[in-house]
């Protein structure tokens, strides 16, 4: 049986492909007094065959328990002031399990613990579950937050047919010379729309989700805006911005651009989808060594009331380099 669970909190933000990825990391700000609040922050288990797989993050006697399969790794927090904000930062690879806490602007505010593991990746079988899952038809939401949740879940799976199919090419202006292709450029966010229309359209059409590209609105044309039925609330909006990860309008579009398309739709939710074409063929944006994810959390948190409304997604779209060549 496989059975999935998230605290009442993490409703339709977090969805089952959050927790089969190989790598990942989750973040939460909390007080020290919601500590004494026992329960898991999210709970996986698969026991469909032999090998059980495990993974959760839970609350317990005020320390943050951290667990996948027969590894657990529990960071104390008990003796930080009782005044502080604390920030969590839960990541995991394939072979690592880390525990970051942050309550102060210094180094000496901070206590993190990593577990090495054996190298663990979710069982096929498993991911198999995960995205038949996805693919259940719907009429009609509970919430706004399975509604969310849905659109989440159909933004994670781009990458995986990308990755796939190998794809990459078709988010490419190639120029040739004969058969040997002697430039290339990342396409914009105009040319880009249909590739992702493409990609969802059966997802959504499965899931009673309308998508109308290049919303035109009082405020501007909008990339996506997704309709759909809420249970005794009528139609909910969620709006979708699409923007290259070198464009110079990469800070306004997560600080300004969404949010007043979402304010102007009334759309409690939106995601705010990069582009990241780095790789072999091209190297923008340079960011001083700070990861793309952590430098658009960084600047999302210039507009703080949109940060739980709206999630963020990368794509990557360089081919990766064949081994041959590293």
């Amino acid at each position: 049986m496989i059975t999935i669970k998230s605290a009442p909190a993490l409703k339709g933000a977090v969805t089952n492909r959050d927790l089969l990825h190989n790598e990942g990391t989750f973040y939460f700000i909390t007080k020290k007094e919601s500590l004494s609040h026992e329960g898991f922050l999210f709970s996986l288990i698969d026991d469909t065959s032999n090998n059980i797989f495990i993974f959760s993050l839970c609350i317990q006697n005020q320390s943050i328990v951290f667990q996948r399969n027969n590894v657990v790794s529990i960071l104390t927090l008990e003796d930080i002031p009782n005044d502080k904000l604390i920030n969590i930062f839960v990541s995991w690879t394939c072979s690592e399990l880390k525990i970051i806490c942050k309550y102060g602007p210094n180094s000496q505010n901070e206590k993190s613990t990593t577990v090495k593991t054996t190298p663990i990746t979710p069982p096929n079988t498993l991911i198999t579950w995960a995205r038949k899952q996805n693919l259940l038809p719907l009429e009609e939401y509970e919430s706004e937050e399975e509604f969310r949740n849905k659109v989440h879940s159909c933004l994670q799976s781009i990458q995986d047919k990308i990755n796939e199919s190998g794809s990459f090419s078709q988010f490419w202006n190639l120029t040739y010379d004969g058969k040997k292709i002697i430039k290339r450029k990342p396409k914009n966010e105009i040319e880009v729309q249909p590739i992702i229309h493409c990609l969802l359209s059966d997802q959504f059409l499965i899931s009673s989700i309308e998508i109308i590209p290049e919303f035109n609105s009082a405020v501007g044309n909008l990339d996506f805006l997704f309709i759909a039925k809420i249970k005794g609330q009528g139609f909910a909006y969620f709006c979708v911005e699409f923007k290259n990860a070198h464009s110079d309008k990469l800070d306004h579009g997560i600080n300004v651009q969404l949010p007043t398309y979402m304010e102007n739709k009334q759309a409690q939710y939106g995601a705010y989808c990069v582009l990241d074409y780095r790789g072999e063929y091209f190297t923008d944006p340079m960011l001083n060594g700070i990861a793309l994810d952590v430098y658009i959390n960084m600047k999302q948190y210039d507009n703080p009331q949109f940060i739980n409304r709206i999630r963020n997604f990368i794509y990557k779209l360089s081919k990766p380099i064949s081994a041959s060549k590293k």
